[in-house]
């Protein structure tokens, strides 16, 4: 149950992004501490969780169930999701972490649930892998950025490093980029030509300018 509530809860979060995209998970970490409390618990999960994550919070107020959103370092849209649960047994305690880390982060949900684990119990963690900067500019081997429409009024496109684009509607469609040939699908194929300096392609119907 509370597994389907740590991915219900991360689902809805990483659907208002521009592209929310499969996830992992990760579950089976457990602890037995045989003498504690289950506030010594807490404690130490709230700690753990806000190491890597933003805002942890217990839900409900005392129940030992704590959840904190991403992404790591506290900068765009939430791509990452944890959950540590405090149970008590006999004189001590119980303690699961589960992890849920949306595909294309430069982590996974075993490396962040393994550091938020090590963290609890004061083990040696790995610094997590950081994303490589993306590419600036109107360079000519890609075509990130958002690209303006100079004959259908309105429309603009968002393209990212992944080759998805999206239209400022909403629909969604793909890039590619070989030589100085582009070829977009959107509503079909298009074949369009990348100028010189990265600032415009047209052809198949369009005519975009790029805002570098």
């Amino acid at each position: 149950m509370r597994r389907f509530t740590l991915a219900l809860g991360f689902l809805m979060l990483v659907s208002s992004a521009a592209a929310p995209g499969a996830v992992s998970m990760s579950t089976g970490i457990r602890y037995v501490i045989p003498e504690g409390s289950l506030q010594e618990c807490s404690s130490k999960a709230q700690t753990a969780l806000n190491a890597y994550l933003q805002g942890a919070a217990e839900s409900p107020a005392g129940s030992g169930d704590w959840l904190a959103f991403g992404p790591i370092g506290g900068h765009g849209p939430s791509t990452a999701a944890a959950a540590v649960r405090c149970s008590p047994v006999d004189k001590g305690y119980v303690v699961t972490f589960t992890c849920a880390v949306q595909i294309g982060n430069p982590y996974d949900a075993t490396a962040l649930c393994t550091d938020i684990a090590h963290n609890f119990s004061g083990k040696p963690v790995t610094a997590l892998a950081t994303p490589t900067p993306l590419p600036t500019g109107c360079s000519t081997t890609n075509l990130l950025g958002t690209w303006v429409s100079n004959d259908k009024s309105g429309l603009t496109f968002t393209m990212d490093i992944n080759g998805d684009l999206t239209d400022n509607q909403g629909v969604s469609g793909n890039w590619g980029l070989v030589g100085n040939t582009v070829t977009l699908t959107y509503y079909g194929n298009h074949t369009l030509t990348l100028s010189p300096d990265g600032k415009h392609m047209s052809g198949g119907g369009y005519d975009l300018t790029r805002k570098c």
